[in-house]
């Protein structure tokens, strides 16, 4: 490889190989530090190994595009880390007859934790962060119902999210599950998040690397809920209407109420709306009326 494609090669942030295979012979021909730290053997130590445990391990042919949905790596400690693999072939160089392909390696243990999560209770917010509390992941379908239209979660930190009086806890939280390797729950204040503070119930577990160290941490949000409680009945709505994962066109087709009027009880148009309107709503929502408005018209 040329140098500068060497270079982007070693600093990429997902796992990769480059494979070499020359007839029946199949070797590692080179690893970035991603997938040194994934599986926790040096490259030396992948070069090392024998043609026929690749073959038959991953049934290559570096002439071919592969996808597989999941794959178990073992890493040096014996431990089974499971992985999604994308092989792309690379161009043949004109002085050498081998072909050769990299692969690129997905750890999908964060997503089985999600999974494993999501059978306990709902999840309403899921995703991964690194040392840094750098958000590298987020599966989030509360922005749009919460947050305001340029406000996203994703590129971001976590503590860009939360209220200055909580930064020392989340480190503390997260410097205990990298020391201790488990999972750790904590309640967590936002700063305002359009003009609101939220109260979040979270929990954080660590992802072990190849090494045994903590690469990364997953997390989930199980709940949350105003820290004030005078706020207006619009945004009330728009809470219980994320934490129950409903968008207005489905809670429209639900109740038999016109997307219009649920709109402006979103937005604020309409503070008191009709007994019926609120009852209907509020039944979907599984919470009492007056969760939401202090007052309805008969």
């Amino acid at each position: 490889m040329l140098s500068i494609y060497s270079q982007i090669f070693k600093l990429m942030y997902q796992p990769m190989i480059i494979l070499c295979q020359n007839e029946s012979e199949v070797t590692i021909e080179d690893a970035n530090d991603a997938f040194l730290r994934l599986s926790g053997y040096t490259l030396k130590e992948l070069q090392s190994k024998k043609s026929k445990y690749l073959l038959q391990k991953y049934h290559i042919d570096n002439s071919k595009q592969v996808v597989k949905s999941e794959v178990l790596l073992n890493t040096k400690l014996k431990r089974q880390i499971s992985v999604r693999i994308d092989q792309q072939p690379l161009p043949k160089c004109s002085d050498d007859n081998s072909c050769r392909a990299y692969i690129i390696f997905e750890d999908l243990t964060p997503y089985k934790w999600f999974e494993q999560q999501a059978e306990r209770n709902k999840v309403l917010i899921s995703g991964i962060v690194d040392s840094h509390q750098h958000v590298r992941f987020l599966r989030d379908s509360l922005a749009p119902l919460l947050f305001e239209p340029d406000r996203k979660m994703q590129d971001e930190t976590l503590l860009q999210f939360l209220d200055t009086t909580e930064h020392v806890k989340i480190k503390k939280i997260i410097q205990e599950a990298h020391q201790l390797k488990k999972e750790r729950s904590v309640l967590l204040k936002t700063s305002k998040l359009s003009g609101i503070e939220l109260e979040l119930s979270v929990t954080f577990t660590p992802i072990i690397d190849g090494f045994g160290e903590v690469l990364e941490f997953a997390f989930v949000i199980w709940d949350l809920r105003p820290v004030d409680d005078q706020i207006d009945s619009s945004m009330k709505l728009r809470i219980w209407m994320a934490k129950r994962d409903i968008t207005a066109g489905h809670l429209s087709s639900l109740t038999g109420i016109s997307i219009q009027t649920i709109s402006k009880l979103r937005n604020g148009k309409i503070l008191k709306p009709q007994r019926l309107t609120a009852e209907l709503i509020a039944s979907e929502l599984q919470v009492d009326v007056h969760e939401i408005w202090s007052e309805v018209r008969k």
